[in-house]
């Protein structure tokens, strides 16, 4: 409930950020659209973290298996909007400016305040992603594997200057801000509580 609750939060600060109006043509459809699946991107990146923070309620009433499995499927989820957030506001900004679309992803690149980082923490992202599909897990040692897990909070680490600096819908309000803040708050003080 937590979580469709959040989703419901995030889609509804967008929607107060003037995103449906937004999607009235192609060139500000696609980077509203982008906006949107940052945004729930970064909003079940964030659930991701918490599924597997060790709370003790959660684990008690789900179980350790339930929560894993559910920590899968929220990161593939992530993952994936992750990549349209990306494709859809890189096209979008293109067609605004009427640039071709490698112009416009290197000036997004290095032009945009924080974007470095979040190309860290997209890669990042990505390569756990990535060595936890069940074929390449498979040929690691669970070592291995867990390490390279962990640069999944780096990755996390990494995203926010960009959600700061470039997210409009990060600071539009208050309540926006406060919101985004808080589920930071929760999730990194869950992991160093019970992580």
């Amino acid at each position: 409930i937590l979580t469709w609750a959040s989703i419901v939060v995030v889609v509804a600060l967008w929607v107060s950020n003037g995103g449906v109006q937004q999607l009235d043509g192609l060139a500000s459809g696609l980077t509203s659209a982008g906006r949107l699946s940052g945004l729930l991107a970064a909003d079940l990146l964030l659930i991701q973290v918490l599924l597997m923070a060790r709370i003790p309620v959660v684990e008690r009433v789900h179980g350790q298996d339930e929560l894993a499995r559910r920590h899968r499927l929220v990161g593939f989820s992530s993952v994936t909007l992750l990549a349209v957030h990306i494709a859809t506001i890189t096209y979008g900004y293109a067609r605004t400016v009427e640039v071709n679309v490698l112009a416009q992803a290197w000036e997004l690149l290095v032009d945009y305040p924080g974007m470095l980082l979040a190309a860290a923490a997209a890669v990042l992202i990505g390569m756990v992603a990535w060595t936890s599909m069940k074929r390449a897990r498979a040929r690691l040692r669970y070592e291995s594997w867990h390490l390279l897990h962990l640069y999944a909070y780096l990755g996390v680490g990494l995203s926010v200057p960009h959600e700061v600096w470039s997210g409009a819908d990060f600071n539009h309000s208050p309540l926006a801000t406060a919101y985004w803040w808080s589920l930071y708050g929760v999730a990194l003080g869950s992991i160093l509580t019970w992580r």
